[in-house]
């Protein structure tokens, strides 16, 4: 291997890779790891609707929000109209992100729960190599 393909290779490890799923009604999630230096549980991982709106969240929440996941359940943190909420039903999974009370929100199908969840564990690895 040449010193351009290891460059390259260290780049793509650090580099916050998204994750995106859009529904047939053309709204897209990302979530994407911030990429930022924090410190311990200060990490964050970005939930974005559509092109405009997103919500960082913290990395113990995100493992919550993992958790739940994995174990069929809804999760929410929309604190002063502000925050991620996490709805699992039998007919799919939505994700609204709200902002000033507002909910914007993604609805994807029940079989996207679990590559949801491993979507957010490896942001959410990724947001934790920058935590110090």
């Amino acid at each position: 291997m040449d010193f351009r393909d290891a460059l390259n290779t260290v780049i793509a490890e650090i580099t916050p890779q998204p994750w995106d799923y859009t529904n047939t009604d053309g709204a897209t999630l990302t979530v994407v790891p911030a990429g930022f230096r924090a410190d311990k549980d200060e990490a964050e991982v970005v939930f974005r609707v559509s092109e405009d709106v997103e919500e960082w969240v913290r990395t113990p929440d995100v493992q919550r929000i993992v958790d739940a996941l994995r174990a069929g359940e809804s999760w929410g943190d929309t604190s002063y109209g502000w925050g991620v909420d996490v709805a699992v039903a039998d007919d799919g999974i939505t994700v609204a992100v709200y902002q000033d009370r507002k909910p914007t929100a993604v609805t994807l199908p029940p079989e996207q729960r679990m590559p949801l969840a491993s979507a957010l564990a490896r942001a959410l690895d990724v947001a934790r190599a920058w935590e110090e």
